[in-house]
């Protein structure tokens, strides 16, 4: 753990309950006299404090240093990510962190598991922890979106991963800001592919069916030569 994340990281006094003063206090053990570091994940600083006491159930600490820090990913990737089962989901989305993904668009393609539910709230621990073991400054922006429709809407000036685009590393494109769709598991369907028609489509050369996690790592891992 590179950083403890705190909401009020920034503030003169700090107060550590619940979770957090557990993970530090009682698998840490982390003792009085240690700095401790701390990101809200907003502003890029880096806030170091002190301890003034440990009590049972929680900590006190005052603020002693402000860095200004960032170490985010200057290429502002945005994957267009079709609803798969949420578990994959999940143990995918601390690498794509990792990779500096800037933003992800969850949607239900036509072919998505209709009954995954998406917990943003989770999402969001998830990245929390992820940016706390990587040390990345700023927090990837998630949202749902209802179909490909809205997405689609939303973002008309997208990328559309599939497998009848061209090759994408003829095509040198590594900007994704304006977002790049990546379908579910079995694709998009032809009504989609239909919507898609004025969309710019890639695909890889060598035409491997990549599973969609495995896409949504490929474009990421591409953005960042």
């Amino acid at each position: 753990m590179q950083f403890c994340y705190h909401i009020n990281a920034g503030k003169e006094i700090l107060e550590i309950k619940d979770e957090l003063f557990n993970h530090l206090y009682k698998a840490r053990r982390t003792k009085i006299q240690t700095l401790l570091c701390f990101r809200n994940l907003q502003d890029n600083n880096l806030y170091t404090y002190k301890h003034l006491q440990i009590e049972k159930k929680q900590a006190t600490l005052m603020l002693v240093e402000t860095k200004k820090l960032p170490l985010a990913s200057t290429k502002k990737l945005h994957l267009i990510w079709a609803i798969i089962e949420n578990k994959n989901i999940e143990k995918t989305l601390p690498y794509l962190n990792q990779l500096g993904v800037k933003k992800i668009s969850f949607f239900f393609a036509n072919r998505s598991q209709k009954n995954e539910k998406i917990s943003l709230e989770r999402l969001h621990k998830i990245l929390i922890s992820s940016c706390e073991q990587c040390n990345r400054s700023d927090l990837m922006e998630i949202e749902l979106l209802k179909n490909t429709q809205e997405a689609l809407q939303k973002y008309p000036n997208s990328f559309v991963m599939d497998f009848d685009g061209a090759d994408i590393y003829a095509s040198r494109i590594t900007n994704f800001e304006n977002g790049i769709f990546i379908g579910p598991e079995g694709g998009f369907d032809e009504i989609e592919r239909q919507m898609f028609i004025s969309q710019k489509k890639l695909s890889i050369s060598n035409q491997f069916i990549l599973k969609s996690e495995c896409a949504a790592l490929f474009i990421s891992s591409l953005a960042t030569i």
